[in-house]
């Protein structure tokens, strides 16, 4: 638990694992059941000491298990990866939700894993803020759209400079804060290391091209050059262009 906030679990009666356990809290997401187990999601009010209140995600999961180069045989809890990238992240400056709690417990019937992060207030997923974008077309948009480019293309550039690849990058997986102007990467339980940076990106770049509909192809070149850093199209960003190109033509196209 982060220092600075255990005492504020312990004076809204969840200092032990088994209070944040058995807290009863509507679901923010159905509980998914697979892997032999259940992961679920509530939204909790924590009473802060000045009076105002602050909200976490508590991720509770029971025998979610997934196997790994580490653990090939009884695997281990998905949300300890999770929590792993989250501390990787929060340590390195690149904007993910700030964890505040982890743990786990084993037993013979099994793991149970908490995992708590700080909402992120003000922020939305990016395939809203482009379904809006099209329905939307006024020129407040046009200028947010342009500006939230180079925010998001700079979040991945600084992220695979850590060889890191997410692996699931999808837009509803990139948040944004429209008023600030800011991007933060979200679910991050299936993210990597690669053993290049190169291999990162072209592992996420395919992803988000593929996955991410209604983005005019001026504003995916406009995001590209943006993550290069560059002005034009030079010889290295026509290689990477066409890269994706051929990776997207392999491959349909989702949303």
């Amino acid at each position: 638990m982060a220092p600075e906030w255990r005492p504020v679990f312990e004076e809204n009666g969840l200092g032990t694992f088994e209070s944040l356990w058995s807290l009863e809290a509507d679901w923010f997401e159905p509980p998914n059941h697979r892997r032999g187990g259940w992961s679920g999601v509530a939204r909790v009010a924590l009473q802060m000491p000045d009076g105002e209140q602050a909200f976490i995600f508590l991720k509770r999961q029971e025998n979610h298990i997934r196997k790994t180069w580490r653990h090939p045989f009884r695997g281990e809890p998905t949300f300890r990866a999770e929590a792993r990238n989250l501390r990787l992240l929060n340590t390195r400056g690149i904007a993910a939700p700030q964890m505040v709690c982890y743990a786990e417990r084993r037993s013979s019937s099994g793991w149970k894993v908490i995992l708590a992060t700080l909402e992120l207030e003000g922020y939305l997923p990016m395939d809203r803020l482009i379904e809006d974008w099209r329905q939307q077309d006024w020129s407040g948009a046009r200028a947010l759209r342009r500006a939230l480019i180079p925010e998001v293309a700079d979040l991945l550039r600084r992220f695979h400079a850590l060889k890191q690849a997410h692996n699931a990058l999808h837009a509803k997986h990139i948040f944004i804060d429209p008023d600030n102007r800011t991007a933060c990467l979200i679910d991050l339980e299936k993210m990597r290391p690669r053993l290049t940076r190169h291999q990162a990106m072209l592992r996420d770049l395919d992803t988000l091209n593929r996955r991410t509909r209604y983005i005019s192809r001026t504003d995916r070149l406009r995001f590209l050059l943006a993550y290069l850093e560059k002005n034009r199209l030079d010889p290295e960003a026509r290689r990477i262009w066409k890269r994706l190109v051929k990776m997207q033509e392999r491959k349909p196209r989702k949303r």
